[in-house]
């Protein structure tokens, strides 16, 4: 039975490297400027150069992203609620929301909250 199940796995491999090489070798690349750009909204860039990112705004949508999977976390938890396990309940309960409290306060300390600085 082992190896019947060793040699079926040993095909399959053989046949996947088979298909890895035959794919390298028939492969048919033309290399084009636009195609391997970073933009891809179909229009050619008017410069090389990258736009600025405000990095600011990148982590007030991190913020806003963490807690909305807070709120998606939440929820199913008060859902759940069961008064048998009520302590494991209000154990993650306060868990998630200390972390939360103190991920908000660490950001606050850091002024990452400020728009305008």
């Amino acid at each position: 039975m082992m190896m019947k199940i060793i040699s079926m796995m040993s095909i399959n491999l053989l046949i996947i490297i088979i298909l890895l090489i035959m794919m390298m070798i028939l492969n048919y690349k033309k290399f084009n400027w636009e195609k391997n750009s970073p933009y891809e909204c179909g229009f050619n860039p008017s410069s090389k150069f990258r736009l600025p990112f405000s990095l600011h705004f990148f982590l007030i949508s991190l913020l806003f992203l963490i807690f909305d999977i807070e709120i998606s976390i939440l929820i199913p938890l008060i859902m759940s609620f069961n008064y048998n396990l009520i302590n494991q309940w209000f154990i993650s309960i306060f868990f998630i929301s200390f972390m939360l409290l103190l991920s908000i306060f660490y950001e606050w300390n850091k002024k990452l909250l400020m728009w305008i600085s």
